[in-house]
């Protein structure tokens, strides 16, 4: 568990405001920003597949996991697993991470329980606005 302390404000994200924190993927040297969402319901860190391009990963190279709870039709999606590194507050830490072309394009990254909440005490303060991880 990281020992390090972080801090981030709830970003208004539509009408609504959510726990999305920046984040940066790091494989083999190569960085992508992008933004995800903090999910206590969420299994695993999942992230669109065309995020895995630019890091120079092969899906067709990479283990695929079933998974569910987020796509409407048919249920299950495909993952693909891939060892990688998360940045959070410019520290970096090696988590498992999904690549997957059945979530929304358009949409966040997000930040599951394997490979995030087993890295983090997370705490999600909706009153004050206020994300803290330790």
């Amino acid at each position: 568990m990281s020992k390090l302390k972080h801090t981030f404000k709830y970003t208004k994200a539509g009408r609504y405001k959510r726990p999305l924190i920046p984040i940066m993927l790091r494989f083999n040297k190569t960085d992508v920003g992008t933004l995800a969402l903090i999910d206590s319901g969420a299994d695993f860190n999942i992230f669109h597949a065309d995020l895995a391009k630019p890091l120079g990963l092969d899906l067709s190279k990479l283990k695929e996991i079933e998974f569910g709870g987020i796509k409407k039709q048919n249920g299950q999606c495909k993952g693909y697993l891939a060892v990688i590194e998360i940045g959070v507050g410019g520290n970096f830490y090696n988590c498992a991470v999904l690549f997957s072309k059945d979530i929304s394009d358009n949409g966040y990254g997000i930040l599951g329980q394997i490979g995030f909440f087993d890295q983090f005490r997370v705490t999600l303060d909706y009153k004050t606005d206020q994300i803290y991880l330790k």
